[in-house]
């Protein structure tokens, strides 16, 4: 690993840990955690978005776009079948199986995510993130509320999902993307603001995710096998597949790389959401949230040292 990539790891393991201090000394609280989540997800990520939409993206980015996201999202369903499948063969109930499925299937791709590919990779990285994320929002709001809306509504799927599926940070980038195909004149001052707010991503994220594992506890641990396995689809079986989908179908090595740590990521935070709205287990869905993002933090770096054999 450079040391660019070794100091960037350290640089957001001291980001988490400052979160993971305030949490400690009770400077933060789950009131400050709902108000930093609030923020990010419909003020600073939309803006992000639209901001590395409209000066990032290319017509070879776009070019290559479809079968990004096609890669990305076979590789979920995949991941999607085989844990149906050991979920079945546990015995779960309908409510506990939704949420096992959906937990080693989706990724935290902007809390986390975000923050660690634009970390490693710079802007170049972003777009391809953007794509990754695409296809796991798509496939969350689609098939995974399918499954965890199992515990109440026996498996109608909601036409909800629709507006579910424009959530601000999809609004966001496909809004940048007209404004770079209609060739919009936005203002220098509107852009340069936009970069300022898409600078305090990282930053805010690594310390929500600090704070998050600050609050860790195991009182909602549950099934330790439950949590072996879906700690074996996050960090090791998605990204395998995902390596495996590329061996089929070759991609600019960035966007490889990319997809692998994409794929590589703890569990998805709406989980827990969905779950509780649904009247699943939404506490052992937060404890792994907070568990793998916590484990991510060495996975991570792992993944990134054998990119040295791509």
């Amino acid at each position: 690993m450079t040391i660019e990539a070794t100091n960037t790891i350290i640089t957001l393991f001291v980001l988490a840990g400052f979160g993971f201090a305030l949490k400690k000394l009770k400077v933060t609280d789950q009131r400050v955690d709902s108000f930093i989540s609030t923020f990010l997800v419909s003020y600073i990520v939309p803006v992000t978005m639209f901001h590395t939409a409209f000066t990032s993206f290319t017509m070879e980015h776009l070019k290559v776009s479809w079968k990004g996201i096609l890669i990305a999202a076979s590789s979920m369903l995949i991941i999607i079948v085989i844990s149906s499948s050991l979920s079945r063969m546990l015995r779960h109930s309908i409510k506990r199986g939704g949420a096992f499925i959906a937990m080693s299937a989706f990724s935290n791709t902007i809390f986390v995510g975000l923050p660690i590919i634009t970390g490693l990779f710079g802007d170049e990285g972003v777009p391809y993130l953007l794509l990754y994320f695409m296809a796991n929002t798509i496939m969350f709001w689609t098939v995974g509320n399918y499954l965890l809306s199992r515990t109440k509504t026996n498996g109608r799927f909601s036409f909800t999902v629709i507006r579910k599926l424009l959530n601000p940070a999809i609004l966001g980038f496909l809004l940048g993307l007209a404004a770079l195909f209609t060739e919009f004149p936005v203002p220098d001052y509107l852009l340069k603001s936009a970069e300022y707010l898409k600078d305090m991503m990282t930053p805010l994220s690594l310390i929500y995710m600090g704070s998050i594992i600050g609050a860790l506890t195991f009182k909602n641990l549950g099934n330790p096998l439950d949590t072996i396995l879906i700690i074996m689809f996050r960090f090791v079986v998605s990204p395998l597949i995902v390596i495996l989908l590329f061996k089929l179908v070759p991609m600019p090595l960035v966007m490889q790389k990319v997809f692998i740590i994409s794929a590589a990521l703890p569990v998805m935070g709406q989980v827990s959401i969905v779950s509780g709205k649904y009247g699943g287990d939404s506490g052992f869905a937060a404890f792994m949230t907070a568990f793998t993002t916590f484990l991510s933090l060495f996975t991570i770096p792992l993944y990134f040292m054998l990119f040295t054999l791509l």
